[in-house]
């Protein structure tokens, strides 16, 4: 998957990476990674959207509920959503 990464001065990295991990400031992640390559082909390319990170394989009960979250999306307009990691809080 390419990437272009722009800081707040408008510079331009490109990078090839397998996967983004978004980390907000309040410790909470999102991971984008490139999309199955199993998908049906009448889905169109795109990413999948996890919310915390990627489950690892053979990770515990308490391992996965310690890095995975909800996602809670919200559009704001036809062309834009605001993505975020959401999980209930008791």
């Amino acid at each position: 998957m390419k990437v272009d990464a722009k800081n707040e001065h408008g510079v331009t990295q490109h990078l090839d990476v397998s996967s983004l991990i978004i980390t907000f400031s309040n410790g909470e992640t999102i991971e984008i990674t490139c999309e199955n390559e199993n998908r049906p082909a009448d889905i169109p390319e795109g990413v999948t959207v996890w919310g915390g990170k990627v489950p690892e394989e053979n990770a515990t009960l308490d391992k996965l509920k310690s890095t995975t979250r909800g996602l809670g999306v919200y559009p704001l307009a036809a062309n834009m959503m605001h993505i975020f990691p959401y999980s209930l809080r008791k």
